[in-house]
């Protein structure tokens, strides 16, 4: 009995011992804990090469300094022109012009503003200058800037700005063309020794060119039909020969008889004096001589458009002859449409006729063709005549239309 209670009394023993340990355990002081740092986000310090320290130690000081610009205060004024100090200039109006062209015909007059409503020499038509303005749409091309001569033949010569600006109708009329008689074959007019370009009365008319006005008014070589006249010797020729350029038709001249003019200067106002269907400038370009039968086509020798160029040629009869009021016709060779068309010179052989121009010799020009591939077409003895050609800008293409294929020549596009 005394085996059997051990065992017990010894496992007693034991739990006592841990449950004491246990205790004793428990009741000891903390440790200090352990303190864990947890990583965080760099704070930046002041950095000593700032910009703020850079500026403060007076860095760039010694630099030239950049410009400003003064904030403006003051409201817009716009600029105006000071009043000449001269008191020996008088102001012209356009009905003295024709007065004192004849008394001095050597002088030199400065042309002076003309403030007010101008009056017609013919029509009694009150005119006032204007400007025509169009929607930018209908505006015409710029024109190119003379002198132009591109060909590589030295045959072009577009020596003459065009006398009306791009914002009114500065392109030749197309159903009167130089050498022509006229839309109506029933009824021919006065075959055409100029291009007209129709604009509204009092639209600016400008000097081709510099030079000096020989005639300014009307009875202009003592034909009526040219109205009011401005006439331009210029300062350069063609060939050793002078060249003129005419401008008729017009509501008042703004120039007087002698007076040095520079290119673009007004010279006069577009009008409907003389024998016209309707108000507009003719223009005319004479060569050598400064008569009626000594003029040449003006579309030779005025600036085309810019990316345009001019057409001329030769209609050519079986027998060799240049055929006479025949119709020539442009279409585009990529689309077929007609572009332009115009009939080749009459002739009356009555000692005022046209001319073919001195290089090219042609009897048919159209002006203003924009640039690219063009079929050329006309009617020769019933039988249709068409010639592929190619238009550069500021420049003449030559084309002859005759029954038999031309000779392959060297062209401007070729070179």
């Amino acid at each position: 009995m005394r085996r059997d209670g051990f065992p017990t009394i010894l496992l007693v023993a034991l739990a006592i011992v841990g449950f004491s340990a246990v205790v004793w355990l428990n009741a000891r002081p903390d440790q200090p804990a352990s303190i864990i740092v947890i990583p965080t986000m760099f704070v930046p310090t002041e950095d000593p090469n700032s910009w703020q320290t850079v500026l403060s130690v007076g860095f760039g000081s010694n630099s030239t300094p950049l410009p400003t610009v003064a904030i403006p205060t003051a409201s817009f004024v716009p600029p105006t022109l000071l009043s000449s100090s001269d008191t020996n200039l008088t102001p012209i109006a356009p009905l003295q012009l024709t007065t004192i062209a004849q008394t001095l015909p050597n002088g030199v007059v400065t042309p002076t503003p003309l403030a007010g409503t101008l009056v017609s020499q013919a029509t009694g038509i009150p005119v006032t200058e204007q400007v025509v303005t169009r929607p930018p749409s209908q505006w015409r091309p710029p024109p190119l800037i003379p002198p132009i001569s591109r060909d590589p033949y030295g045959r072009d010569h577009f020596v003459f700005a065009r006398p009306v600006d791009s914002n009114a109708t500065n392109a030749a009329l197309l159903s009167y063309t130089f050498g022509s008689d006229g839309p109506q074959q029933e009824s021919p007019w006065r075959v055409h020794h100029g291009i007209d370009m129709p604009n509204p009365i009092g639209q600016t008319v400008r000097a081709a060119g510099v030079g000096t006005i020989i005639w300014a008014g009307p009875g202009f070589q003592d034909s009526p039909s040219y109205g009011n006249v401005v006439q331009i010797q210029h300062d350069f020729g063609y060939n050793g020969e002078p060249l003129y350029t005419l401008y008729a038709h017009l509501s008042a001249v703004l120039v007087t008889q002698g007076q040095r003019i520079n290119l673009g200067d007004p010279i006069g106002l577009v009008g409907n004096t003389g024998r016209v269907s309707g108000p507009h400038v003719h223009f005319e370009v004479r060569v050598g001589e400064n008569r009626y039968r000594d003029t040449y086509n003006p579309l030779l020798w005025m600036v085309p458009y810019v990316g345009h160029g001019v057409i001329a040629g030769r209609v050519i009869g079986p027998t060799g002859q240049g055929l006479q009021d025949q119709t020539v016709t442009v279409m585009d060779y990529n689309t077929g449409l007609v572009v332009q068309s115009t009939t080749t010179y009459i002739y009356l052989d009555n000692g005022s006729d046209v001319n073919g121009d001195p290089q090219w010799k042609e009897n048919f020009v159209l002006g203003d063709i924009p640039v690219g591939r063009y079929t050329v077409i006309t009617n020769i003895d019933g039988q249709r005549v068409n010639r592929r050609v190619d238009v550069s800008e500021g420049m003449t293409t030559f084309v002859d239309l005759t029954l038999t294929e031309p000779t392959p020549t060297a062209s401007p596009t070729d070179a």
